[in-house]
């Protein structure tokens, strides 16, 4: 099944055999890891090209190239840093609050070759030093108004909010809309039919 899922991920993202390899390492490292620590789902380990890989590379045409990413909570390095081994002009910054998913993040960074275009902030997102991204982005860290919340003083004029979300979506953009105005449209999943991601732009507070 995974050499299925393989093969159709690199014909569908159109990947190198180079950086396909590269994404085979980071496979291994968290099948290694995922012993001695909970970075994904137990259950999701034997689908990592569909529910990870994939489910993190289908935010890569949805952005386009060459920008700064700022990912919140990045745990296992989904979607950033998938994102990271596709796109080598863009920057990242992945922010985990978590020392030892952080050493994990590391890691795979240097033994895929992404160290130099990506930062791991080992701080709560509260924390981290202010600088403006082109796009934010976050998996499963936190509700949309929340994630708003959280980021907005990392958004300039032109940022993009590129946030999957899952079968509850309607119910965090009327959540986030009590506190927030934002323009925003929603896109397909290509891996969860009840899922859609949200492309938000202009967010500031009410």
């Amino acid at each position: 099944m995974s050499d299925d899922a393989r093969a159709a991920f690199a014909a569908e993202f159109d990947v190198s055999r180079e950086t396909l390899a590269r994404l085979d390492r980071y496979a291994e490292l968290l099948t290694e890891w995922q012993q001695r620590m909970n970075l994904v789902g137990p259950s999701t380990l034997p689908h990592i090209w569909d529910r990870h890989f994939r489910d993190s590379a289908q935010l890569l045409p949805i952005a386009g190239t060459g920008k700064s990413w700022l990912d919140i909570g990045a745990g296992g390095g989904f979607p950033g840093l998938v994102l990271a081994i596709l796109d080598p002009t863009a920057r990242f910054t992945l922010v985990e609050s978590i020392t030892k998913k952080c050493r994990f993040l590391d890691t795979v960074s240097q033994q895929t070759d992404t160290a130099g275009h990506v930062q791991v902030a080992n701080v709560r997102i509260e924390a981290l030093g202010g600088s403006k991204f082109d796009i934010i982005t976050a998996r499963a860290a936190a509700s949309l108004d929340t994630l708003f919340d959280w980021g907005l003083r990392f958004a300039g004029s032109g940022t993009r909010w590129i946030l999957p979300k899952g079968a509850r979506v309607q119910e965090e953009l009327a959540s986030a809309a009590k506190r927030f105005h934002f323009e925003h449209e929603l896109i397909p999943s290509r891996t969860d039919s009840d899922a859609r991601i949200v492309v938000a732009k202009g967010v500031k507070r009410r």
